[in-house]
């Protein structure tokens, strides 16, 4: 029985995703994701602040809150490192259209590329909360068979996202 051919690939000409220049998504995105994070930080710490405000109101006497620095500690370390990933990460963020599929970047600490062929998507859908509606911004999501490779792209500003909507489509064939 005679087995076809599968030969190995050059590894050595093959193009570099790092090379390749991403679009970069709105800077107002940024503004969003901060509003976001300063909302969540903001619960946090009033829920870890609630003891020490027990305390000096009364309701807590005769407790120790020797312990109750810790979860403060601990909330001011994992905000930070979540501000930093933000703040430095945004510049990461972006996405680059190729001939043959898309590509999604993000991230500082913990960096994510997302690549995904044309051929692959089954449909697309642009979306926008109340907040990004404020801001003017679209988020553009990709679905793929099997929905294991689906890919979002938030941070658009709705004429790009619907261009960009319009050349997946073209080039998957579903338009």
């Amino acid at each position: 029985m005679e087995f076809p051919e599968n030969p190995a690939v050059n590894m050595d000409h093959l193009p570099l995703l790092q090379d390749v220049d991403v679009l970069p998504v709105d800077r107002a995105y940024r503004k969003m994701r901060l509003l976001a994070w300063g909302a969540v930080q903001t619960l946090i710490l009033l829920a870890v602040l609630a003891p020490f405000v027990g305390q000096l109101v009364g309701w807590l006497d005769g407790v120790k809150m020797g312990l109750i620095w810790i979860p403060l500690l601990v909330q001011f370390a994992l905000g930070g490192l979540w501000f930093a990933e933000e703040w430095l990460g945004f510049e990461r963020r972006g996405y680059a259209v190729r001939e043959r599929d898309i590509t999604y970047q993000t991230g500082w600490l913990v960096r994510n590329t997302v690549t995904i062929p044309y051929s692959m998507i089954q449909h697309s859908e642009l979306s926008q909360g109340p907040v990004s509606r404020w801001l003017g911004l679209n988020h553009i999501k990709l679905f793929t068979a099997g929905g294991s490779g689906n890919l979002r792209i938030a941070g658009l500003k709705e004429e790009k996202a619907q261009e960009l909507r319009g050349v997946i489509d073209a080039r998957a064939g579903k338009s």
